[in-house]
């Protein structure tokens, strides 16, 4: 110890003062906070043993099934009380009533400034809404009302129910195409008879526009399923299940879902019908082969109000008192289309562009008796895609609004408010909503504080049903469809495939196959493609998982993996591998042929008799991995290579012991950390060789399977030399570790360091382990180079690394001249490559292997 204390204190004299002390200016931050001690802390006992039960019952809550075997074998009632200490709401009635509407938490508290934001917010939403809702009801191949009440009804239960303060509730585009994409043609001949040709659907009309009523009633039947759908996954907790769709795969089918969304508008436009369907190279054949129909008038007006909705979007961007012109563009727009449709006949009369007409308003109309479960499984596939895709951007935006505002956002908490938002919708006339984009960001930038100004933008949508509806009577159907195609623009996300592109080509290759398959197939079986590709890559990714390749830091006993840490080195017949995830019976078999494949690989370079794996990420086994395990260490002991098991957890532990593989494969195989794995392997080396030269090769006694017991034989590091890169945040790390220690060695490498442009940060002398005259000594440094201010670059690290093995040699070679009178002549010198720890147990081995010959 006052060794070392005496060698840190050189080092501070030739290199400089170390890190804590000898900051960097251009770094205040960095060097006030390395002036400052922290010390660490711990809880108390009983604060301790409470967090820990804490954790353990949420693990337990997040496995459902393990839950319901630990109920049945009567265990669940250890487990019962220990949340039992944390606060909570309560099991008593009103509790479960606070937890069901977490609106009645923000009412008590709300004051006349935030009712006033919130009023304001649901204002502007709500006057946003008018005009979209009527647009996306077409979309979905409903009359203009069924989205005004699908605006109302929804919106206010969603209120009550739901946590996010800022989230719309009302129509949106993807559903609404979801809807009129999986429903039409859905009617039997006897509901719909003029949609049929003796007995044969026919292609060339639509049942929403021959049979509206019926049509709107499988509408309101797929908004039960869904409502209903949401509940159920909400109860059975599936909400992870929208994890499983890959960002690349959803923003590939959202941009295409886009493209046919405005495509289908097109013809409000140009003013001529084109054939309406799902599949986009029929909407384009339609619009190409018609084009001379075109309505220049129509045309003219379409394209000027889409720039007008454009521009007011992005003056909106630029804040201030512009903030409001965005969601108010809708509104202004429909007012002056229908205030220009109504002081201009001939635009109507001569020029034949179409408005909207009469509008029946009222009070909403209850649907309860509408509701044909006949039609559930017609219905059902509809509803499910519907509930996916509604679900996932909901639950987007809404966290996303959550975290600008700091609170927190149960994703089965928004399950439960969509399916009651959905399921008494239904008993309203109204078909499938979800959160909408949109309306959720104005909502949030008018300053919306609580589920109040859902509320607000409910009452505003039915004032509008009861009272005007009359004003719609002139507004123009271009100005609607200028609404949703300005509204589906910033969906396509080109500039998302662009970020992939750079990223990773195979995310980019996925946006491409789901928005191009989206194109052709249609919405439908997009999303099914959406979801196949999104399984495929979870099912690519489990049953291969990534064999990590370690390698030791010259100097150390750090072992970091091949790819990342470049200046490692192996240790001779030794391979270590990292397996990537929990093992089971999908992926067992590739683990093992892996492994197989790397051992063969390294037959002519580095022979390998042992192979030590660390089971780290490996945090479960099946029973098909434990078979496989065993087959491994079969495999590799038939060649004369055995198999130690490092880190292994408690889970993968357990489940090892009640298969017996433990025993099977031996306890002493299995090691805390990797080093001490390398260190036994390394033993059992030396042991085994020993033993087959004094033994005549008779491996009897089980030394060669592990049986017999390894010798307690001290392993040290040679002379190394090691680099790296990867150890600090800041600086490069270098190693140098010395069997013996080199008089005047610090003066020398600081002079290395200097005609390097080298600044050292932090320095480290220790001692070794050895004794007397063996002592050795380990060196660490923390540099960064003067040219560039950073970590060393490669053609720095080349350079120093063979000024630095110069200098062990020049001064070994010293020290063993000044020697040479106790001694036969010979100088011990330093090898110009790093030497291995594995080398040094070769030649004792050999030593031994010489003796036996003298003794026969």
């Amino acid at each position: 110890g006052a060794m070392a204390v005496a060698m840190h204190a050189a080092a501070e004299g030739q290199l400089g003062q170390s890190f804590d002390q000898h900051c960097d200016v251009a770094n205040p931050i960095e060097c006030s906070a390395s002036l400052q001690t922290v010390d660490i802390t711990v809880l108390p006992p009983d604060r301790s043993e409470l967090a820990a039960e804490i954790c353990q019952e949420r693990g337990l809550q997040s496995r459902p099934m393990h839950r319901v075997g630990r109920r049945l074998l009567c265990k669940e009632g250890a487990e019962d009380g220990k949340l039992a200490k944390r606060p909570s709401g309560g099991a008593s009635p009103l509790g479960f009533l606070w937890r069901l509407m977490p609106v009645l938490e923000v009412f008590p508290t709300m004051g006349w400034a935030t009712a006033r934001a919130d009023i304001i917010a649901g204002l502007t939403v709500g006057v946003m809404v008018i005009p979209q809702s009527m647009s996306y009801a077409s979309i979905a191949g409903l009359p203009y009302i069924y989205g005004m009440y699908s605006a109302c009804v929804p919106t206010f239960i969603y209120a009550f129910f739901g946590q996010s303060r800022q989230l719309a509730v009302g129509p949106v585009a993807m559903v609404s195409l979801l809807v009129e994409a999986g429903l039409n043609g859905r009617l039997t001949e006897a509901e719909c008879p003029a949609s049929y040709d003796t007995g044969i659907l026919r292609q060339d009309v639509h049942q929403s526009d021959l049979c509206q009523e019926q049509y709107a009633d499988l509408a309101i039947m797929c908004a039960v399923l869904v409502g209903v759908f949401q509940i159920l996954a909400r109860l059975l907790k599936l909400g992870f299940l929208v994890s499983f769709l890959g960002h690349p795969v959803t923003s590939g089918f959202t941009s295409a879902a886009a493209i046919i969304i405005g495509t289908s508008q097109v013809k409000n436009i140009v003013g001529f019908k084109i054939e309406r369907s799902e599949f986009f190279f029929i909407t384009v054949k339609s619009f190409v082969e018609n084009i001379r129909m075109t309505q220049p008038m129509t045309l003219g007006l379409g394209v000027a109000w889409i720039i007008f909705l454009i521009g007011s979007k992005r003056l909106a961007r630029r804040g201030g008192r512009f903030t409001m012109v965005g969601p108010m563009g809708p509104l202004v727009g429909c007012v002056l289309g229908s205030l220009l449709l109504f002081a201009v006949a001939p635009l109507r009369e001569e020029y034949n562009v179409n408005i909207v007409g009469e509008i029946k308003g009222g009070f909403i109309p209850v649907s309860v008796h509408k509701w044909n479960f006949g039609a559930v499984a017609r219905v059902a596939p509809t509803a499910l895609s519907a509930t996916l895709i509604g679900y996932m951007e909901s639950i987007a935006i809404g966290k996303n609004l959550a975290a600008k505002h700091n609170y927190e956002l149960d994703a089965g908490q928004e399950l439960l408010a969509l399916g009651f938002s959905n399921l008494v919708g239904a008993m309203f006339s109204c078909y499938p909503v979800t959160g909408s984009f949109s309306r959720s960001a104005v909502n949030n930038a008018t300053g919306a504080l609580t589920q109040m100004s859902g509320l607000v933008t409910a009452v505003i949508m039915l004032c509008t049903l009861l009272f005007l509806t009359p004003m719609f009577y002139y507004l123009p159907s271009f100005v609607l469809a200028a609404i949703v195609i300005s509204s589906v623009i910033p969906l396509v996300a080109y500039d998302e495939a662009i970020k992939l592109w750079r990223i990773k080509k195979q995310d980019f290759c996925l946006w491409v196959v789901a928005f191009l398959g989206t194109l052709a197939a249609g919405v439908l079986n997009g999303i099914c493609l959406a979801v196949v590709l999104s399984l495929v890559i979870v099912i690519y990714e489990s049953v291969r998982p990534q064999i990590t390749i370690l390698w030791r830091i010259p100097g150390t006993t750090i072992y970091r993996p091949l790819k990342q840490e470049t200046n490692g080195a192996f240790i001779p017949s030794v391979f270590i591998a990292r397996i990537g995830s929990s093992m089971y019976f999908a992926n067992a078999s590739f683990i093992k042929d892996m492994l197989m494949a790397y051992v063969d690989d390294l037959e002519e370079a580095n022979k390998i008799e042992y192979i030590v794996l660390e089971m780290t990420p490996v945090v479960s086994v099946d029973s098909t991995a434990v078979h496989v395990l065993q087959d491994v260490v079969n495999a590799f002991r038939a060649k004369g290579v055995q198999v130690a098991f490092s880190m292994v957890g408690n889970r993968v532990e357990k489940t090892m012991r009640k298969a017996n593989l433990r025993d099977f494969i031996g306890d002493q195989w299995f090691f805390p950390t990797v080093n001490e794995a390398v260190l036994f392997c390394l033993r059992h080396q030396k042991a085994k060789r020993v033993r087959y030269y004094s033994d005549n090769c008779d491996f009897s006694d089980g030394l060669a399977g592990g049986g017999h017991a390894v010798p307690d034989t001290p392993v040290k590091p040679g002379d190394e030399i090691g680099f790296s890169n990867d150890i600090h945040h800041a600086c490069t790390a270098i190693f140098i570790n010395l069997v013996k220690d080199v008089p005047m060695l610090l003066s020398a490498v600081g002079d290395v360091f200097r005609r390097n442009h080298i600044t050292v940060r932090r320095a480290q002398v220790e001692a070794g382990d050895g004794d007397g005259e063996n002592e050795g000594v380990k060196h660490t440094y923390f540099v960064r180079s003067v040219r560039h201010a950073g970590k060393l670059l490669d053609w720095e690290l080349t350079a120093l690394r063979e000024e630095l093995l110069a200098v062990v040699h020049a001064n070994r070679g010293a020290a063993s001249a000044s020697a040479s009178g106790r001694a036969d002549g010979k100088s011990r010198t330093c090898e110009e490559s790093v030497l291995r720890p594995a080398l040094l147990q070769s030649a004792a081995a050999a030593a031994s292997v010489l003796a036996c010959g003298a003794e026969a």
